[in-house]
């Protein structure tokens, strides 16, 4: 149904779904406003009222898709008491944002780096990405507190980029040409590569940085 004159979150709507249409079938060097506008059947002019151009046209983009990550998540994230099967959830629906978005810009590394929060639409993508590194961050803590013998606060803190790190590396393995260099399916790597971090976390002894200076 066309978005009615004067609706404009309608008309906004209406240009992030065109947009990232675009985004998941051409990628981000082929999207073009005024493709994008054609197909939001608005005029070019009405888009960049909207978005000031097509970075922060991206940003939007990515910052809608990460609020669906973590509603996505968010569930396994509140009650989810295998630290195997959260690993996995998270993995998994991570995969396909990866897919269209994180090849462009990790979200890690839009929390971190300070000169991209100068960039049109950063503000909006950088709290997108913060809210799903709380929701996964809270799990961590929650099954941590529910552990015996859990880690130390100084190592929980290092253990979400450790998870992130290999939730990308996963994710980058199977979206290129890496998933033809073997023949294992990603549940299987994905299920190998959540007990292998399991089991690492749990070495308190050998890999703790609490102590140092």
């Amino acid at each position: 149904m066309r978005t009615k004159w004067g609706d404009r979150e309608g008309r906004r709507r209406d240009i992030l779904s065109a947009g990232r249409d675009r985004l998941s079938r051409f990628g981000y060097a082929d999207l073009t406003m005024r493709e994008v506008a054609q197909a939001a059947k608005i005029s070019l002019g009405t888009v960049y009222t909207y978005f000031p151009s097509k970075e922060a046209l991206f940003a939007a983009c990515y910052a809608q898709r990460l609020d669906e990550l973590m509603a996505a998540v968010a569930p396994a994230c509140e009650s989810e008491t295998d630290p195997e099967e959260l690993f996995v959830t998270i993995a998994t629906e991570y995969l396909d944002v990866y897919r269209v978005f994180g090849r462009e810009v990790n979200i890690w590394s839009i929390v971190a780096d300070r000169s991209a929060r100068d960039a049109e639409g950063a503000d909006e993508l950088r709290a997108a990405a913060e809210r799903v590194f709380v929701t996964i961050g809270g799990a961590m803590a929650r099954l941590n507190a529910e552990r015996p013998g859990g880690l130390a606060d100084a190592d929980l803190a290092l253990a979400l980029p450790l998870l992130w790190s290999n939730v990308t590396g996963l994710a980058d393995q199977f979206t290129g040409v890496r998933q033809h260099l073997h023949t294992y399916t990603w549940d299987q790597m994905v299920r190998f590569t959540a007990r292998a971090l399991i089991r690492g976390l749990s070495l308190t002894e050998a890999i703790s940085t609490a102590g140092e200076a």
